[in-house]
């Protein structure tokens, strides 16, 4: 090959792995949402890890929280958590399996899906939960931006 024949190869090649990447989902962000009528505007990192740790029991104005999990398999859940405390999923079931056999606590509700989840969130007003930055509306408020 040629220096100019290389160089457009080189090119289309990362081209299709940047298409291909951002076709799989893991350009999009992961948005973490609440109810439009709950009070909190933003919440921290640390604020939301707690929540979903079943360490925080309430939102920092100390109203009660209702967390919304994605199912123990979901990529978006793997995704979520990495790009909130860097947990992996083996992490993450280990984590929990210590907290459900010291009787301690027990982990949060398991939502399938986006649509699931904004149906709850929109019902309860205490319910947080997360989805694909692409898939929110204006129907939910997004208290945390997560990505890479």
């Amino acid at each position: 090959m040629t220096h100019s024949t290389s160089k457009i190869f080189l090119i289309l090649f990362s081209m299709v792995l940047i298409f291909s990447w951002v076709e799989l989902g893991f350009a999009d962000g992961v948005a973490v949402v609440v109810n439009p009528r709950n009070p909190i505007i933003k919440l921290t990192k640390r604020e939301v890890s707690d929540m979903f740790l079943g360490r925080r029991h309430t939102f920092p104005d100390g109203n009660p929280v209702v967390v919304l999990e994605r199912n123990p398999g979901s990529q978006l859940r793997e995704k979520f958590f990495n790009l909130l405390n860097g947990m992996n999923l083996k992490l993450l079931n280990a984590y929990w399996a210590r907290l459900q056999f010291s009787g301690r606590v027990q982990p949060p509700v398991s939502i399938s899906n986006d649509h699931r989840l904004l149906e709850i969130i929109l019902q309860n007003e205490a319910a947080i939960g997360y989805m694909s930055a692409s898939s929110v509306d204006d129907s939910v408020r997004v208290v945390l931006n997560l990505d890479k």
